[in-house]
């Protein structure tokens, strides 16, 4: 299933939210993204009908595994381009962070594996 570079934002800043304060609700996630409540509730709204998250009784949006498994992957993807971009390219850790957000929702698996082996290499 392919899902968009704005829902996997959101996936990965909900694992993040989950982990640091124990949940994820709208207010903050709002807050993480500076973006209106409501444009935060339909966004989960969409992430519910690809089975992704799900909402508990107190409104707090928990991941499926499925939403948990895709959010790990983006995260790790960007954890790997970042670390490219810091430690081999010297690139700014905050220009590295931008620029390894918008990289992860495109690079290939291919070169994904390439970076991957190149940072665990020996030097």
């Amino acid at each position: 299933m392919a899902i968009t570079p704005a829902l996997e934002n959101y996936l990965k800043i909900i694992l993040e939210l989950n982990e640091i304060d124990g949940e994820a609700r709208v207010t903050s996630i709002s807050e993480r993204f500076g973006v209106t409540k409501a444009t935060v509730s339909q966004t989960v709204k969409r992430l519910m009908k690809h089975g992704l998250v799900t909402k508990d009784m107190n409104g707090a949006i928990l991941l499926t595994d499925l939403g948990r498994e895709k959010a790990i992957e983006v995260r790790s993807r960007n954890r790997v381009i970042q670390g490219f971009l810091t430690e081999v390219l010297g690139v700014d850790k905050q220009i590295s962070e931008k620029d390894a957000c918008e990289i992860e929702h495109l690079i290939s698996c291919q070169t994904l594996e390439k970076l991957e082996g190149y940072l665990l290499k020996p030097q």
